[in-house]
C-alpha cells in the first residue's frame, strides 16, 4: 500500500510558486524547491513526478488563482468598456511595487523557456490564449454597445489590448513605474473607447 504524501499540497505549490516567480524555471534549483515546498525529494517526486511536472501544475494553479480575476473582469455583461480597464487597473495598475517586479508568471515562462522548452511554453502560451479570447469577447460587446470604435474588428482590439497587457508586465518587471506604465495604457485605451475619458 502506498504511503500518503506527508505536505498540505497547495500550500507545497503555493512555495514552489514564489521560487519560480522570482527566479525562473532554469534557475529555479530543485534543492531551493525542495526547501521552500518543505519536502523531501522522494514526495515531490511521488506528487509531480519532476521537477517540469512541478512547473506545469504551477502554471495551472496560478491560471485558476489569478488570472480567474482578469476572465471575471473581462466578462462584464453590464459595462464590458468598464471591465476592459478595470483588468488593466486592477491586475496591473493597482499591483504593489513588489509584485510588478515579478512580472506575468507565464509571460516571463514563454520568454524564457520558448527557446529550450517548447512543450512548457505552449502550456503557459495556450493560458495566456484564454485571456486573449477573453478580451476579444469584451470586445464584441463593447461594440454591441457602442462603447467601443468600430473602425477596427473587435478581433484586432482583442490582440492589440492582449499584447499591450504582455508589453506592459514586461515592462513592470524592467522597473518601470506605475505612472509611466499608465501613460503607455490610457491613449489606447480612450481611442479604443472614447467614452472612458468622460465618465
Amino acid at each position: 500500500m502506498a504511503r500518503p504524501l506527508q505536505f498540505e499540497r497547495q500550500k507545497a505549490i503555493d512555495a514552489a510558486m514564489g521560487v519560480f516567480w522570482e527566479q525562473g524555471y532554469s534557475a529555479s534549483s530543485l534543492q531551493q524547491l525542495l526547501d521552500a515546498m518543505q519536502i523531501n525529494r522522494g514526495s515531490l517526486y511521488a506528487a509531480f513526478s519532476d521537477k517540469a511536472g512541478l512547473f506545469k501544475e504551477v502554471i495551472d494553479n496560478y491560471q485558476s488563482r489569478i488570472q480567474s480575476i482578469v476572465i471575471r473582469l473581462l466578462s462584464n455583461e453590464l459595462d464590458p468598456a468598464k471591465g476592459i480597464k478595470d483588468v488593466f487597473e486592477l491586475t496591473l495598475l493597482a499591483l504593489t511595487k513588489d509584485s510588478l517586479a515579478l512580472g506575468c508568471l507565464l509571460v516571463n515562462t514563454v520568454n524564457e523557456l520558448s527557446p529550450i522548452d517548447s512543450e512548457i511554453a505552449s502550456h503557459a502560451a495556450n493560458k495566456l490564449d484564454v485571456v486573449e479570447q477573453a478580451f476579444i469577447a469584451a470586445c464584441e460587446r463593447a461594440q454591441t454597445l457602442k462603447q467601443m470604435t468600430k473602425e477596427i474588428t473587435p478581433e484586432s482590439a482583442g490582440k492589440m489590448l492582449m499584447t499591450s497587457m504582455i508589453g506592459l508586465r514586461v515592462q513592470s518587471r524592467r522597473g518601470v513605474e506605475t505612472s509611466d506604465l499608465r501613460q503607455s495604457i490610457m491613449p489606447l485605451l480612450n481611442m479604443l473607447m472614447p467614452t472612458l475619458d468622460k465618465r
